[in-house]
């Protein structure tokens, strides 16, 4: 299944977190994402009288506000969808 977010949203999955020691944690010991990798952006267009263009792309990892998410399970997947007005910062290698 394909999900093309609109207007001014972004799709995004969640990275796996690790500890300290590189160990991956289960669900039940996660705190609530605030890294994730951006997986589609929408259309962009004009949203409450003004132009929105998209800085963030298809691939970027980003950080963003936790709790500005919409949180949803597809497929055993979960995906957030954010604004991108509430991400913080494209992180570089």
């Amino acid at each position: 299944m394909k999900i093309k977010p609109l207007f001014d949203k972004i799709l995004l999955i969640e990275t796996e977190q690790k500890n300290d020691t590189g160990i991956v944690l289960p669900d039940i010991a996660k705190d609530k994402p605030n890294m994730a990798v951006v997986v589609e952006v929408g259309s962009g267009g004009r949203i409450d009288g003004e132009d929105v263009n998209f800085i963030i792309k298809k691939g970027d990892k980003v950080l963003f506000n936790k709790y500005a998410t919409t949180e949803f399970k597809i497929d055993k997947t979960t995906y957030l969808l954010i604004k991108q007005a509430d991400i913080l910062a494209v992180l570089e290698d």
